[in-house]
């Protein structure tokens, strides 16, 4: 199945919540819509059996930086939440 014009990638999904300006909470509790996953569990299939091709292999490789720099958000996300909470306390 190759990418199309048509089809949302996890870039894209990611690009979109976050011009929504989402809050800490949703920030922290954002997953990829299940269409975004199942194709990303697709391409993990195909690498199991040995039949990605090239441009699998780069939609793939996407997939895994955008789920690191997701997780780098939440970290950091969690991370400004504590320091926030100390300041405030007497």
């Amino acid at each position: 199945m190759a990418i199309t014009q048509d089809a949302p990638t996890l870039v894209d999904e990611i690009a979109d919540f976050l011009a929504s300006a989402p809050s800490r909470e949703q920030l922290l509790s954002y997953h990829p819509p299940e269409r975004v996953q199942q194709r990303a569990r697709e391409l993990l299939e195909r690498v199991r059996e040995g039949h990605l091709s090239a441009e699998e292999r780069q939609e793939l490789d996407l997939f895994e930086h955008a789920e690191m720099l997701m997780q780098l958000v939440k970290a950091k996300a969690k991370l400004k939440a504590t320091q926030l909470g100390r300041a405030g306390r007497p």
